[in-house]
């Protein structure tokens, strides 16, 4: 994506709530650089014949049913957007996941302005971003070092399985995540047994421990 000359990047904010989009407008409201567009807390709730915005900033978790899926959505509608995926989630285990889904960038919602702002500067560029704690991480892993807080274990999940320990971890039961994400029952039980076994983890009650520590970044 390339910055139109004399024009400012546009940004649409696709969040459940809608306070980042009110700090993205007082941080750019003197900006000749870039202009918050609009605002939606659902992705179906765009609106196809509007103008495709130049940056897409995505909480994944406005699409309960499709997690880290939704940046492939949002793509496969506005394929002309670039995508900054802006979460809560720990970026070690969820970043380079969006990255290869199609995001340009990642940043945490708890990270520093800075960050947020170097982001917005480099996909405008035309170029991808993560912290800088995530790249020293990848060039860790790609030297043969992993990172001492890397999770390792988690690479072994599918995105459908992560998102189904997200919802573990918020404290849904088997029948409100099948509702959530729109499959069977039977399906999220076999799912359950697939990730305890992946995870090495011995019966369910380790399986929540782990899904709530997961929560609230504590691994």
């Amino acid at each position: 994506m390339i910055q139109k000359i004399g024009k400012p990047t546009r940004i649409f904010v696709v969040d459940e709530q809608p306070i980042y989009k009110y700090g993205l407008d007082e941080l750019f409201r003197e900006s000749e650089d870039f202009v918050v567009c609009g605002y939606t807390k659902a992705i179906d709730r765009l609106d196809p014949s509007a103008e495709s915005p130049d940056i897409f900033a995505l909480d994944i978790d406005v699409d309960k049913s499709n997690g880290i899926g939704s940046v492939k959505e949002l793509i496969r509608q506005y394929p002309n957007s670039s995508i900054l995926v802006v979460s809560s989630h720990d970026e070690r285990i969820f970043a380079e996941r969006c990255l290869r889904a199609g995001a340009k960038g990642y940043v945490m919602k708890t990270a520093p302005i800075q960050e947020h702002l170097d982001a917005y500067k480099l996909l405008n560029g035309g170029k991808l971003y993560l912290s800088p704690s995530m790249k020293r991480r990848l060039l860790s892993r790609m030297s043969g070092h992993e990172a001492k807080d890397s999770n390792p274990l988690f690479d072994r999940l599918s995105n459908r399985e992560l998102l189904i320990i997200q919802h573990i971890g918020e404290s849904l039961d088997n029948r409100e995540i099948a509702r959530e994400m729109k499959i069977s029952v039977k399906t999220i039980e076999s799912h359950r047994s697939r990730i305890k076994s992946k995870l090495e983890l011995s019966n369910a009650c380790e399986l929540v421990r782990i899904a709530t520590r997961l929560k609230h970044r504590k691994l």
